[in-house]
């Protein structure tokens, strides 16, 4: 029994007629689709870590010593280990100033390459007692006490047994901390009675410090949640007036100034992308022009054989929307195999705040790259179409 003649049999076998030109058409899409797909993935992403690092700050300001902006900011963004110290009574005198609510701080430690990495890590000590950020991001209710360490361990920390090592000592996990896409993912954070513990067995393997940095007299960063109603811009200059040599970061204007610098890379992902899309659609076009103008003879004797104007312009489009759909989903797959398993790297090479996008943006973001590139390639077939319905059939078939 013979099969049915139909548009789509009729495209498929088309398609496979050619399979240079069909693989030259499906790479040029499938690559438009993983770039595509690739930009809103990433921007997402970044846009994730951005909100992640807000709201991981917790902090409507943040004191460092005076000239150690940038590598509190390092610390904060990429995890990049670093130490810097002022002097701790400077904690009580912003809790004494007018308009401060609450005050916390932290200190930074640097740990050798140990067991439980293979790089660096940022040790933070804190203060669970006046803390208002760290155990809030905790993936279970912490309860400190004086008798057991509190160890919190970044997302991005890999851990043995619940258990990390440094300077030749093991110290129990308390909890997981919550994924923020920044560098307090890649941070261990403990209490200041266990921080002065591993400080000691840091300086008896001969790990050095600058002067005086031990955490009884010393602070890396104190965080300020201002009272209700009272002005980041006015209680800054409060602070600088009462402390003489450190440097006062305003939350939002340090996340304000990190969206404006981040925001010029967004916009070339995007560029790029539009100009891929718009380069597929222009070389889809002349290649399917190309193609009607050999197949004008072919698409004559179906019309002698009678089929009629729309069905010849269907095959057209149905040629156009069957590669589309092939290389749309395979730009999306390759472009997934890429950027899923390699996320961290991408986020470290970046250097930007950056959390992957869950499984239900990720279908949207497949979707709307399945239409778009779909859709740019009956765009691109419109015009051999066109051609093909203005054109005489019996001048074909001379």
């Amino acid at each position: 029994m013979e099969k049915a003649i139909t548009v789509k049999s009729l495209a498929l076998s088309n398609i496979r007629k050619k399979p240079y030109r069909t693989t030259a058409l499906t790479i040029l899409v499938a690559l438009a689709s993983g770039v595509l797909f690739g930009t809103l993935l990433l921007t997402a992403s970044i846009k994730g870590g951005l909100s992640g690092i807000k709201n991981r700050i917790g902090a409507d300001l943040m004191i460092v010593p005076e000239g150690y902006e940038a590598q509190a900011e390092s610390v904060l963004l990429s995890g990049e280990p670093n130490y810097f110290y002022m002097d701790r009574s400077i904690e009580e005198t912003v809790r004494g100033i007018q308009g401060v609510g609450e005050v916390s701080s932290q200190f930074y430690l640097t740990s050798l390459s140990e067991s439980c990495c293979d790089f660096p890590i940022q040790i933070i000590g804190f203060d669970p007692e006046t803390d208002f950020i760290v155990k809030s991001w905790a993936s279970k209710k912490v309860k400190g006490s004086d008798d057991d360490e509190l160890i919190l361990a970044g997302s991005s920390i890999t851990t043995e047994k619940d258990s990390v090592r440094f300077f030749e000592h093991t110290h129990k996990v308390s909890a997981r901390l919550a994924k923020s896409g920044t560098g307090m993912d890649n941070a261990i954070y403990t209490d200041i009675s266990n921080l002065e513990q591993i400080f000691e067995d840091a300086k008896a393997k001969g790990f050095g410090f600058i002067s005086d940095g031990n955490a009884k007299s010393k602070t890396s960063v104190i965080f300020v949640k201002l009272a209700q109603g009272v002005k980041p811009d006015s209680a800054a200059a409060r602070i600088k007036g009462a402390v003489s040599g450190i440097q006062v970061i305003q939350s939002d204007k340090f996340v304000s100034s990190l969206m404006d610098s981040i925001s010029s890379f967004l916009i070339f992902l995007h560029a790029v992308s539009v100009i891929v899309v718009l380069i597929t659609v222009l070389t889809l076009s002349i290649v399917f022009n190309l193609s009607i103008n050999e197949r004008l003879r072919e698409f004559s004797i179906l019309r002698v054989l009678g089929a009629d104007f729309k069905k010849l312009r269907s095959i057209v489009f149905a040629e156009a929307g069957l590669i589309g759909s092939l290389a749309a989903v395979l730009g999306i797959f390759l472009s997934t195999l890429i950027l899923l398993p390699f996320n961290v790297l991408i986020s470290e090479k970046l250097n930007m705040p950056f959390v992957l996008s869950g499984a239900g943006p990720l279908a949207l973001f497949a979707l709307v790259t399945f239409a778009v590139l779909v859709g740019a390639c009956l765009v691109a077939s419109v015009s051999g179409a066109v051609k093909v319905s203005k054109h005489e059939v019996y001048q074909g078939i001379k």
